[in-house]
C-alpha cells in the first residue's frame, strides 16, 4: 500500500490582526440556557425555511434549574442535564424545554441531522454520555422527534448488539445512496464495558451493520475505547467515497500509541481512508498521527477547503500533556491538503495564526469549534473559543473567543470576539435567511466582554459566568451560489454514474444531491428543500453530501424510475437551486438517464428510435425526439 506523506515547517508566522475587521458585539444573553459541554445543531425541524436550534448540556446556574423525570421505577428524580429547542417566532426565540426524553443528547452530546427515512423531514442521530437515549429520532415535519423503534446495530458478524457511542457523524460510505453512521467512544451500560467504534452501514430496514473488523481503529488486537473524543466524515481525496477522521483519549488499560518523536501516549488523532471498492467497504489508516506534532485528545476536528484550492484541509486541536514541550497544553494545527495522482498529502501550515497556541475549547463534540463563511467573502472562516494560556493578542489568561477569517493563504489573521470554554458554538439567522449570527453557551470569564461583579454591587445584564450569549453579524450576508450548469446520468444495470458541471467560481464549494423515487420518497439523505419556492434552501448547516465531487458512481439501486438533482453549497453553507434530471433502473436500464431537452421550454411529445419505433423513453443510440411545438431533433445518446 502506498504511503501518504506529511511535511511540517517549524517557522511560525508573526501574529496579525484581521484587516478591516468589523466588531462582533453582544446583543443579548440568556441565563436559562446555561450549558457547559453543550451539544446540538441548527436544523429546520418544521419546514418553514428557518432553522431552529437544538441545544443541550449541563446547566450550572440556578436560573437553568434541574429537570424532574420519572425513573424506571416510576419515582420522580432530579437530573442535571437539560435540552431545549429554540424556535424563531418573528422577533425572538421561543424556548421549548425538552423533558421527555430529558437527555437524549447528554453531556458533550453529538446531534447529527439527516433524513433517515426519506420523507423529506430532517431527523437526527443522537449520541453522547446519555447512553440510554442514543439512536435515531424521526421528525414528523412539525418538529416532533420520536425515537425510531426499528433502529438497531448489528456487529461485524451480523448479531444485534448494544451500541452507545460518544461521538458520531453521517455519510454514505458505500455509495448505495443511503446515509450511514460512523461512531467512536465506549460505554459501560449494564456493567459491560465495550468500545463503540464502527462504520455502521444502513441496511434499509432500520438496522445498521458495523463493517469494521476488530482492531482496525485500535492496536490490531482490540478497538480503542475512546473518551473525550470526536469524529468527522469527509471525502479527503475527492474520489467520491467518504473517509473519516477521529481523535480522543484512549481508555483501554495499558494501551498506548507512539508519537512521531517515539513517545508513548494515551491519546491519538487518526485519519481512515475509504478503499473505494464498490464490492467491499473497507478502510485503512492514513498514518497522519505519526506526522502531526502531537497526538490529541479532548479536542476538535474541522474539515473544509480553507485556502480555496479545491482540496479539503484539516484543522485539528486538542490536549497533549505527554507530548507537549512544556507539559500540559493544547496545540492547534492547520493541515493543508494536496492531491496528486489520487494520493492525498498534508503540510502543516506555518502561517496558521493560531499554530501551537494553547486555546482550550474543552468540549470535544461537533460544536466545540466551527467553520463557516461568516463575513461573506467566500472563504471558510474559523471560530476558535476556549480557555487561553497563550493569548493571541498578548493579554492575560482568560476564557476567550477568536474569529479567524479565511484567505487564499489559509487562516493568517485574527479578531478577538466574545468567547467561553466548556462551550458550544452555533449560528442562527434571527429570521433573516443567510445572515448567520454567532452564538455560544458555556463558561465565560473574559473581562473584556463580561465584567465581574464588585462586592455589594448589583449584577449587570451581562456578567461573567454561564449563560447563552447571542451576537449580531456585522457583515453583509453571503450571496447564494450558482447552480451546477448541467447534469448527466449513465445507467449500467443497477448502478448509475451521476455527474454535473461546476458553475460557481469558488473551488471550495461542496455539492448536495438527491434521488427521488416515483413513490415520492427520497432514496438518499438530502437536507435541503427540493422544488417549490424554497427549492435549494438548506435545512441544516453542513457541507453537501457529495462533498467536493462533481461525479458519483452509485451502486445497487433498486429497480425504478428516479428523478435526481444537485445543488452547489458555498462556504456560508447556503445552497443554490437544484439542477435536475431523471433515470431508470431495471427494465430498460439502458435507457437515457435524462429527459431530452427541447427548445423554447417545449415538452417532449414522442420519442422514436432510428427505425421509427415509438419508445417509452430515450435509449442509448439514435433517438428522434418530437416536441409539442412541432420541432423534430435527432439526438445521439
Amino acid at each position: 500500500m502506498m504511503k501518504r506523506y506529511f511535511t511540517s515547517f517549524a517557522a511560525v508566522a508573526a501574529l496579525a490582526l484581521s484587516a478591516n475587521a468589523q466588531q462582533i458585539t453582544i446583543s443579548s444573553i440568556d441565563q436559562q440556557l446555561a450549558n457547559d459541554y453543550a451539544g446540538g445543531c441548527e436544523i429546520d425541524l418544521n419546514n418553514d425555511g428557518l432553522k431552529e436550534l437544538i441545544v443541550s448540556g449541563f446547566p450550572r446556574w440556578g436560573a437553568a434549574g434541574m429537570t424532574i423525570i420519572e425513573d424506571a421505577e416510576g419515582n420522580e428524580v432530579e437530573v442535571d442535564r437539560n435540552s431545549w429547542i429554540l424556535k424563531w417566532n418573528g422577533s425572538s426565540y421561543d424556548k421549548v424545554k425538552q423533558t421527555q426524553p430529558y437527555q437524549i443528547y447528554g453531556i458533550r452530546g453529538t446531534v447529527i441531522p439527516a433524513d433517515f427515512n426519506g420523507d423529506g423531514n430532517i431527523d437526527i442521530f443522537a449520541a453522547g454520555e446519555g447512553y440510554d437515549y442514543t439512536g435515531i429520532y424521526l421528525n414528523d415535519g412539525q418538529g416532533n422527534l420520536t425515537r425510531d423503534a426499528s433502529f438497531k446495530v448489528l456487529d461485524f458478524d451480523g448479531n444485534e448488539t448494544e451500541w452507545y457511542p460518544r461521538s458520531a457523524d453521517v455519510a454514505d460510505f458505500n455509495l448505495d445512496g443511503r446515509p450511514d453512521i460512523v461512531t467512536i467512544g465506549w460505554s459501560a451500560v449494564g456493567g459491560n464495558r465495550q468500545a463503540n467504534v464502527g462504520v455502521l452501514i444502513n441496511q434499509g430496514d432500520g438496522s445498521f451493520k458495523n463493517i469494521l473488523e476488530t482492531g482496525v481503529v485500535g492496536n490490531a488486537e482490540v478497538d480503542f475505547e475512546f473518551a473525550l473524543c470526536t469524529v468527522r466524515a469527509f471525502d479527503l481525496n475527492n474520489d467520491g467515497y467518504a473517509d473519516f477522521l477521529l481523535q480522543g483519549n484512549i481508555d483501554n488499560e495499558g494501551v498506548r500509541v507512539q508519537t512521531k518523536g517515539g513517545k508513548e501516549v494515551n491519546r491519538t488523532f487518526m485519519a481512515f481512508m475509504n478503499m473505494a471498492d464498490p464490492e467491499m467497504t473497507a478502510f485503512y489508516d492514513l498514518e497522519l498521527a505519526q506526522g502531526v506534532s502531537h497526538h490529541f485528545g479532548n479536542g476538535n476536528i474541522e474539515v473544509c477547503d480553507f485556502n480555496n484550492d479545491g482540496t479539503p484541509d484539516i484543522f485539528v486541536t486538542g490536549e497533549s500533556p505527554d507530548d507537549a514541550v512544556d507539559g500540559w497544553a493544547y496545540f492547534g494545527q492547520l493541515l493543508i491538503g494536496k492531491i496528486a495522482n489520487g494520493e492525498v498529502s498534508y503540510t502543516d501550515n506555518s502561517q496558521f495564526i493560531a499554530r501551537g497556541k494553547d486555546i482550550r475549547p474543552l468540549n470535544s463534540n461537533n460544536v466545540g469549534v466551527r467553520h463557516i463563511d461568516y463575513n461573506g467573502d467566500g472563504f471558510y472562516d474559523l471560530f476558535l473559543l476556549g480557555w487561553s494560556e497563550q493569548m493571541l493578542d498578548g493579554s492575560g489568561n482568560t476564557q476567550s473567543g477568536w474569529f479567524l477569517p479565511g484567505s487564499a493563504n489559509g487562516l493568517t489573521s485574527y479578531q478577538r470576539i466574545p468567547g467561553a470554554s466548556e462551550q458550544g458554538i452555533f449560528f442562527l439567522d434571527y429570521g433573516v435567511e443567510g445572515a448567520q449570527n454567532y452564538a455560544f453557551t458555556g463558561y465565560h470569564g473574559d473581562a473584556t466582554y463580561f465584567p465581574g461583579v464588585p462586592e455589594g454591587e448589583p449584577e449587570p445584564d451581562i456578567r461573567d459566568g454561564r449563560s447563552m450569549v447571542f451576537t449580531k453579524n456585522p457583515f453583509n450576508p453571503a450571496d447564494r451560489p450558482a447552480a451546477p450548469a448541467s447534469v448527466s446520468a449513465e445507467v449500467d444495470g443497477s448502478n448509475v454514474a451521476l455527474s454535473w458541471t461546476a458553475a460557481d467560481a469558488k473551488k471550495n464549494v461542496t455539492y448536495e444531491y438527491f434521488i427521488k423515487g416515483s413513490n415520492g420518497k427520497f432514496y438518499n439523505n438530502v437536507t435541503s428543500f427540493v422544488g417549490g419556492n424554497k427549492d435549494g434552501v438548506r435545512k441544516v448547516l453542513r457541507e453537501g453530501n457529495a462533498f467536493m465531487n462533481t461525479a458519483l458512481n452509485l451502486t445497487n439501486l433498486p429497480d425504478g424510475n428516479y428523478t435526481w438533482g444537485v445543488q452547489t453549497i458555498n462556504a456560508a453553507l447556503l445552497g443554490s437551486t437544484f439542477t435536475t434530471g431523471s433515470f431508470q433502473i431495471g427494465e430498460g436500464s439502458g435507457q437515457s438517464t435524462a429527459i431530452v431537452s427541447v427548445e423554447n421550454d417545449a415538452t417532449v411529445e414522442a420519442v422514436y428510435n432510428a427505425e421509427g419505433k415509438l419508445l417509452s423513453a430515450p435509449t442509448t443510440g439514435i433517438n428522434i425526439v418530437k416536441s409539442n411545438n412541432g420541432n423534430v431533433r435527432k439526438v445521439v445518446k
